[in-house]
């Protein structure tokens, strides 16, 4: 597992990259023992990504992120690991580690549900049917533990009896919006947290729209929920779409 934190803290390789590693060496333990001249014939690699990997061998800071994921109960998910949903590991993009809290259940089926963090009382509402009743059919529950539509997402499922999958952009060691505190406990009890950041990483608005692909991968259906022009629900939107999923505006929406 080391090996694999390392490959994600590596300047200039990227997801798409660190799969196709690990796809072209078997492991990310020969990654990292791989020489200059092994490296050569790799195709596709760059010169400065080369470089990357033969000149970044201190495993000190992945060490850190090891130590920091037990002190705070977070535990890591690999991209060879059963438990990482097919769904999720389709796109050539997905992340090689993932970090969680809570526990891995049924995702045979899963919608996710998005929309604007502050939406009208008629969106609550509709939102929080909707959630209830995908979680009543045993369909997970996908959102990213916004303010507005997301947590409204969350609580109903919760509520329900439901399954639900919160995707952070910051680490699981930092509770944003801070005010989530209570919902991010009770998911973390009996459902699931993910994020692809590291312990510490703060909550910067520039995470965002890659957590937002992340939801899009996850889930099977999108459903959009009054979400603004330019916001990260629509990008969630254009994420599930080019992952071929299917997107739902939802009660007069316009995507």
């Amino acid at each position: 597992m080391i090996y694999w934190i390392w490959l994600t803290q590596l300047p200039f390789i990227g997801p798409v990259t660190a799969r196709y590693l690990i796809e072209e060496l078997k492991d990310a333990e020969n990654v990292y023992k791989a020489d200059a001249g092994y490296l050569a014939e790799v195709p596709g690699l760059s010169e400065r990504q080369r470089r990357s990997i033969l000149q970044n061998h201190s495993l000190e800071k992945t060490k850190r992120i090891l130590e920091d994921c037990q002190n705070n109960n977070i535990s890591i998910l690999c991209w060879n690991d059963k438990r990482y949903p097919a769904r999720a590991k389709k796109p050539s993009d997905a992340p090689v580690v993932l970090y969680y809290k809570g526990y891995f259940k049924n995702m045979n089926q899963t919608v996710g549900i998005v929309g604007a963090r502050r939406c009208s009382q008629e969106s609550k509402q509709k939102t929080v049917a909707l959630a209830s009743e995908y979680a009543q059919k045993q369909v997970t529950v996908v959102s990213g533990m916004a303010k507005g539509i997301d947590s409204y997402a969350h609580t109903a499922c919760l509520n329900a009896g439901g399954y639900t999958v919160a995707i952070l952009g910051n680490g699981l060691d930092i509770c944003y919006p801070s005010e989530h505190n209570k919902l991010m406990k009770c998911i973390e009890e009996k459902d699931l947290l993910i994020s692809e950041y590291q312990p510490g990483t703060q909550p910067d608005k520039y995470r965002f729209p890659r957590r937002n692909r992340l939801i899009g991968s996850w889930s099977d259906k999108l459903f959009v929920i009054e979400a603004g022009r330019g916001s990260g629900a629509l990008i969630t939107a254009e994420y599930s779409r080019k992952y071929g999923r299917e997107v739902v505006p939802h009660w007069g929406q316009t995507l």
